[in-house]
């Protein structure tokens, strides 16, 4: 049972393309960006350079700032609160650390912005304030057992903050406009409304109204900071989370039910979208669950999936379809063929997760089922997530990807990435790449189609790439590579090793285990997480969850022989007594 409050939303925020993510609901965010970003000329908007990881040093207690020594993160904070409820538990614990986070002296108060209850133990999520206004990027993740024992802490806390003014000399909508028109999209519509925050990055402290307003004209969400008192634009980036290529699966895919590689060969290609009687013979009867009946016509509205019409190509055949029967049924050359595609691919997998395993992991933003548009993005080969809205988007071109699982999952693991932590999704090293190809593989694989002898067993988007179109991804890139120097450049490649390394645990504990491991784990990490601190707290779930001595040492040998982490592996007798063995 899920257990959480939120303070009023002031609005949903991520900076990913495809690498970085902020979140105002819960004022989280990856990384403190550069106070002024470069324009890009070409198309009038500014672009933000690649993420820069904080400069930290990792110990066996945990992760450390080089520059001033604050925790970052925490694997072992040696803290017992005396016994009460989580958020006042996890409330000692911040005033008594208070100097090791770096903010023993901030004029910035501390307010509980979320807290997830998780059974064996509770996410506290902090946010810093001043003078009631929340600090943009602030985020700190205190993560306590029933008895009090705090074992995981991750933390975006702003160190430096100055006392300023709060008077505001112009408003929201003045400042707005000023800055799209600057910015090049003066004709932009906003997704939500927008939000006053602190912003207390590069040195100075100063006010600010965060934007997030999309131009379908142009495509992508974007997320502007402007200073309130003049207007300059302090950050801006698109906040689409993509995977590259078309996706084209059934359930999973047509050549995983068939057993079949892609090509003429075998008579399995996309062929421009068209009907041929072997991909036919792969589709399968299924039912959509808890569809919407209005009384005259069908809808793909459920409780864990809605079908919704936001981005172009619009109406006709590209909307959501509503049939006065019933029957979605439907073959792949149909435009009508997708939606009931997607909405019974996210349903069976948010069933799975939510009521199989007991994980809740619901959209932030909007309640009622993941939203999607299976024909949208203007018709592009591309996909994306958003989590200001929490909507997943699909494209076409090539193999349209809302025919393949693994892009449908692929793009639904960014949003349980975004989800689990409450808006503290972290790009770096590609985590959220890693976490989506993880969930696409593992769903994949549980069919059975392949075993580990076959190429495609490590393969993700099995229909939509690794063909004529893209080359696909896979979950075997640890094989001959090395963390963290080698895993790759850019966050697709990188994710391909977290995703490999968590395939292999995986196989050695089996995919309810490792899902909800995974799940609990990334609760416990916030915006600035890595590959290794994810795989610190994937491990520490696991055993705060009760999983057996070879449980443990089955996602250990996957974290530090397989791959090499060198995470520090729980003695499950003494793990909240003080004791860790050391990486194995």
């Amino acid at each position: 049972m899920l257990v959480a409050f939120r303070l009023p939303k002031l609005t949903a925020v991520m900076n990913n393309k495809p690498l970085n993510r902020c979140l105002l609901a819960a004022a989280v965010c990856i990384a403190a960006f550069p106070a002024h970003a470069k324009w890009d000329g070409t198309r009038n908007r500014m672009e933000v350079p690649a993420f820069n990881e904080i400069a930290a040093t990792t110990k066996t207690e945990g992760r450390f700032a080089v520059a001033d020594g604050r925790a970052l993160t925490l694997f072992q904070p040696a803290f017992r609160a005396r016994t009460a409820s989580a958020a006042v538990m996890a409330s000692e614990f911040m005033q008594a650390r208070a100097a090791q986070l770096g903010i023993a002296n901030s004029p910035a108060k501390l307010e509980i912005a979320y807290r997830r209850d998780d059974g064996a133990f509770s996410v506290v999520r902090f946010r810093q304030v001043l003078n009631d206004v929340p600090v943009y990027g602030s985020d700190i993740a205190v993560t306590v057992r029933p008895n009090g024992d705090v074992i995981f802490v991750s933390s975006e806390a702003r160190p430096a903050i100055e006392a300023i003014p709060q008077n505001l000399s112009r408003a929201a909508s003045d400042v707005r406009a000023t800055a799209l028109q600057a910015f090049g999209l003066p004709n932009a519509r906003d997704e939500v409304a927008p939000a006053l925050m602190v912003y207390a990055d590069a040195g100075a402290t100063r006010l600010v109204w965060v934007y997030i307003v999309r131009d379908p004209a142009v495509g992508g969400t974007w997320e502007v900071l402007a200073d309130a008192d003049s207007g300059e634009i302090l950050e801006a980036r698109d906040t689409e989370l993509r995977v590259d290529g078309t996706a084209t699966v059934f359930d999973p895919n047509p050549l995983s039910t068939a057993q079949v590689s892609y090509g003429p060969g075998s008579g399995y290609v996309d062929a421009n979208d068209a009907d041929s009687a072997l991909l036919t013979s792969q589709l399968r009867s299924v039912a959509l669950r808890d569809i919407t009946f209005n009384g005259s016509v069908y809808s793909l509205q459920g409780p864990w999936a809605r079908c919704e019409d936001w981005d172009s190509p619009f109406g006709g055949v590209n909307d959501c379809p509503t049939p006065a029967t019933p029957s979605f049924n439907a073959t792949r050359a149909s435009q009508l063929f997708e939606a009931p595609n997607v909405y019974f691919i996210l349903d069976k997998e948010m069933r799975y997760l939510n009521e199989t395993l007991g994980v809740t992991v619901v959209p932030n933003t909007v309640p009622g089922g993941v939203r999607f548009d299976p024909h949208g993005v203007g018709g592009d080969d591309n996909s994306s997530f958003t989590p200001s809205t929490d909507r997943l988007t699909f494209g076409e071109g090539a193999v349209d990807d809302a025919e393949d699982a693994d892009v449908i999952i692929h793009e639904l693991g960014h949003g349980l990435h975004d989800w689990i932590t409450n808006g503290g999704l972290s790009q770096v090293q590609g985590l959220s790449e890693g976490v989506g190809d993880y969930f696409a593989n593992s769903y994949n694989r549980a069919d059975g189609n392949w075993g580990p002898t076959d190429p495609e067993w490590f393969w993700t988007f099995q229909w939509d790439g690794h063909n004529e179109f893209w080359g696909g991804r896979v979950t075997n890139w640890n094989v001959g590579r090395s963390y963290p120097s080698n895993i790759g450049s850019g966050v697709h490649q990188q994710g391909q090793y977290w995703a490999s390394c968590n395939m292999i645990a995986w196989v050695a504990i089996g995919r309810d285990l490792m899902d909800t491991a995974m799940l609990r784990g990334l609760a416990m990490t916030s915006g600035s997480s890595n590959q290794k601190v994810a795989a610190q707290a994937v491990i520490t779930a696991a055993a705060a969850m009760g999983y057996t001595s070879a449980q443990i040492q089955g996602i250990a040998s996957a974290y530090n022989t397989s791959c090499n982490y060198a995470v520090t592996v729980p003695q499950l007798d003494v793990i909240f007594k003080g004791g860790f063995e050391p990486a194995i």
